[in-house]
């Protein structure tokens, strides 16, 4: 397997005219990549029929360069258009009558509205949020453009993981619905701002999005103090109580079978995030074929399959790896987080996907699930934007290493692009001895150590 470095992190200055860090890609403003333009699509819709994805994948294939992505958020990516093609995709979407959701992410459980788990059905507050935000006058909202909401009921594959600029999680008191309001971070890092009724979690929400607004736009959940929202909620905040039901981390990742009462949801993954136009669109006419009749995009890269018998479930699982899909909730290839890399990004300084094949390769005892390794073609880490337990990212010199870090961190060791294959089999076997001694790799990480490991990643570079 052969690694390539990038030469160049140059983007033609017409192409990124107007263009900063921070702006979302949409099919009104596609961002410049190393393969041409990318639009990064919400559908309007939580689930679309397997034809709509077949409508899809022909557009990608006719304006694009017939990849497609799915984003660690969930949204669903078109790559290699170009400036007179996307029109013309733009019209394609709209004659399939596929819509798409623009202005503020409002994201939600890809289970909602029919997990039997989750606490309220998310849908209904997060479209009232969106229509809030869409007819606020006067003024009009001027938002940060990657600003997110969360508005999470728990359930099965509930956000808990999923970082947000604001979040409502749903608490289910002796006296009704209340959603637990807070700003800046996941379900456990975000900083609490009070808990609301479900009757005020729309004004709650338009009162931040006001103070957001008012500090310009720029401003993030993090910049936000949140006593002195508590302070000006006023009688719709009230303490989150220590006998409030909270809902738990996400027992699993979508990948896999999910049990919904009497029926089945069957989650597939896009090898790391991206597939080709011709394979998803046998996977949907095979899917239909099986009795599939809704797909709904999930987090971590995936799709969420409903409608199949039980006894449509192995065929379905079966047609799905054979178009490169993931399906096994404990592949080794679900615990990495890839970017585009240097065969799709001009800032790429390395092919990022090699390198995931790499570590599976030589590393397998360091992906069970219980961690997450980042790869990243450079210093963004628009994969994975927090920290991960290891990373890997290039440099001008070659590709760097550090343990719970970002892609934009200090790192702790550098090796050359031809070198990466011997430094992550040192990597494997130490993970492997070490884990003789405890059960998980997050564990052999930790006792192994930074310094430690940082040593045996560059040997011999030197």
């Amino acid at each position: 397997m052969t690694l390539t470095v990038s030469a160049s992190t140059d983007i033609a200055p017409a192409a990124t005219a107007g263009r900063k860090r921070g702006f979302c890609p949409s099919l009104a403003s596609p961002m410049p990549t190393g393969d041409g333009l990318l639009v990064r699509l919400r559908p309007a819709r939580i689930g679309l029929k397997p034809a709509d994805y077949v409508a899809i994948a022909r557009l990608a294939a006719a304006y694009g360069n017939g990849l497609l992505e799915v984003t660690a958020r969930g949204n669903l990516q078109i790559r290699g258009l170009r400036e007179e093609t996307v029109p013309k995709l733009a019209a394609g979407l709209a004659e399939a009558e596929i819509d798409f959701h623009r202005g503020v992410a409002v994201e939600t459980p890809p289970l909602s509205g029919i997990d039997p788990d989750e606490i309220a059905d998310s849908e209904p507050l997060a479209a009232a949020i969106r229509a809030a935000i869409a007819t606020h006058l006067p003024p009009p909202l001027v938002l940060a453009p990657k600003l997110s909401i969360v508005v999470d009921a728990g359930g099965t594959l509930g956000l808990s993981d999923m970082v947000a600029d604001i979040r409502l999680d749903a608490i289910r008191r002796s006296g009704g619905l209340c959603w637990r309001l807070s700003v800046g971070g996941d379900s456990c890092s975000a900083r609490e701002v009070a808990a609301v009724a479900d009757g005020d979690a729309v004004s709650a929400v338009l009162a931040v999005l006001e103070v957001l607004h008012g500090l310009g736009p720029a401003a993030r959940g993090r910049d936000l103090d949140a006593e002195a929202l508590r302070s000006q909620l006023g009688s719709r905040a009230c303490p989150a109580g220590l006998g409030d039901k909270m809902i738990p981390p996400s027992p699993s990742r979508p990948v896999g079978r999910h049990r919904l009462g009497e029926g089945t949801a069957l989650g597939v993954g896009l090898a790391y995030g991206q597939t080709s136009a011709a394979a998803l669109e046998r996977l949907m006419r095979g899917l239909a074929a099986l009795g599939a009749d809704e797909v709904r995009l999930a987090p971590h890269r995936s799709l969420i399959v409903l409608g199949l018998a039980d006894a449509a479930i192995e065929p379905g699982i079966a047609l799905a790896e054979r178009e490169g899909f993931w399906t096994r909730a404990d592949g080794p290839g679900n615990a990495i987080a890839v970017c585009a890399g240097s065969a799709g990004c001009a800032s790429g300084r390395f092919d990022t996907k090699a390198a995931a094949d790499l570590l599976v390769a030589q590393a397998p005892d360091l992906l069970d699930g219980s961690l997450t390794v980042h790869i990243s073609g450079c210093a963004k880490g628009c994969a994975h934007p927090r920290a991960a337990a290891l990373t890997l990212a290039g440099q001008g010199n070659g590709v760097a290493l550090a343990i719970d870090a970002r892609a934009g961190d200090e790192m702790g060791a550098t090796v050359r692009v031809d070198g990466l294959g011997e430094a992550l089999a040192r990597i494997g076997a130490l993970i492997r001895q070490e884990r003789q001694q405890t059960n998980t790799a997050r564990r052999a990480l930790d006792r192994i150590g930074a310094s430690t490991l940082a040593k045996a990643f560059r040997q011999g570079s030197q």
